[in-house]
């Protein structure tokens, strides 16, 4: 179908009155354009050309109890639907309350502090200080920050880092559905005829060669999984903090991991890691580090699935990122001048590919004769 016979279908739909077909198109027409002009010209108009897109993550106004991000874990997404009561506690309490702790920049001063302490008139391996940092710090940081409180002002410590030491309560929230960056996730037992549940992060890992080894090997390891939960901590009423709980699989092996002949990622779900049953576990992600992948089964392949890859979510375009070289310097309003001064010295009128030809000037001579 041609567009002007899509767009003709539309105008027709708009008649209501048989009698005055022409009337009604106007009519039609107008409202079109006046919508058009106020959600251009006029600040909190809205119209079904401004509205705002289902997927989009950056509105958490009138969502039930949702709070102000905190300056260290500010808001990046918006939860779906009600949420429901949850208790965390145990070893995923910990885990969760670690990974925030070790992925937030205000912390790292308190982390090298601690390391000192760790590494204080004794030689150790990095993997060994790698399990009592993970094993200790969160206690640590919680004694260490109210041995500060007792000793100095509180104003001098920030109260963001005052209620994070204290660590999550153990009454959270629980929500079927999260919307980040455009993507919407869910947990994996809410898959049914779509899939939202899978993810992949990408992350620097330290790996060793040997149980003893000294020099570990810090790169970039991506990892594929699916969301079990999400999961908001609630830090003593005063900032909440949203995880992905998630279920990993072994990319250190090639029972988890594969490549086929045709270059496709290719996934077991038989073979986990980070399940989160003992404490160095790190099964919680952030939602603004997760991207979305879907799993489709190989059938040559029983058990196993093809990583692949969605489209960019609606509404996002690809504009590319290419950027100008470091050398190169801003353009200033203040050189032209200078610019076309030297280019006018430079530029020859004469052209230099064809023999020239010679004529006589015969302006003088003619006006004479006048």
């Amino acid at each position: 179908m041609w567009f002007l016979e899509r767009y003709l279908g539309k105008v027709k739909s708009n008649v209501h009155n048989k009698d005055h077909p022409e009337g009604s198109i106007a009519e039609a027409y107008l409202a079109d354009e006046y919508m058009r002009f106020y959600s251009r010209y006029i600040v909190g108009f809205e119209t079904k050309y401004n509205m705002s897109s289902r997927d989009e993550d950056n509105e958490l106004v009138g969502h039930p109890g949702i709070k102000e991000g905190s300056t260290l874990f500010p808001n990046d997404g918006k939860p779906l639907g009600k949420p429901r009561n949850y208790v965390i506690r145990g070893l995923a309490k910990v885990q969760a309350h670690r990974y925030l702790l070790f992925n937030c920049s205000d912390v790292n001063p308190y982390l090298r502090v601690h390391a000192d302490e760790i590494t204080n008139r004794r030689t150790i391996n990095p993997s060994t200080f790698d399990k009592i940092q993970n094993e200790t710090f969160h206690e640590w940081f919680r004694s260490h920050i109210m041995k500060l409180e007792m000793e100095n002002n509180i104003s001098n410590i920030k109260n963001d880092i005052r209620w994070l030491a204290r660590g999550p309560v153990d009454a959270a929230k629980s929500y079927h559905g999260f919307i980040s960056r455009g993507m919407r996730f869910r947990p994996k037992r809410l898959d049914r005829m779509t899939q939202n549940s899978g993810v992949m992060v990408t992350a620097k890992t330290s790996t060793y060669a040997r149980a003893g080894d000294a020099n570990p090997v810090l790169d970039d390891v991506t990892y594929y999984g699916r969301i079990i939960d999400i999961i908001e901590l609630n830090y003593s009423g005063q900032f909440p903090v949203v995880l992905f709980k998630c279920e990993w699989i072994d990319v250190f092996s090639e029972n988890g991991i594969q490549k086929d002949k045709y270059g496709y990622t290719v996934v077991n779900f038989s073979h986990l890691i980070h399940s989160g049953d003992n404490i160095e576990h790190e099964p919680f992600i952030f939602p603004n580090q997760a991207e979305q992948v879907f799993y489709v089964d190989d059938e040559t392949k029983p058990g196993w699935s093809v990583v692949m890859k969605p489209p960019k979510p609606r509404s996002l375009y690809d504009t590319g990122n290419e950027e100008y070289a470091e050398d190169t310097e801003p353009f200033h309003v203040s050189h032209l001048a200078k610019m076309f001064k030297n280019k006018r010295h430079d530029k020859h009128w004469v052209r230099t590919d064809i023999e020239g030809t010679k004529v006589d000037d015969n302006t003088n001579a003619s006006s004479n004769e006048e």
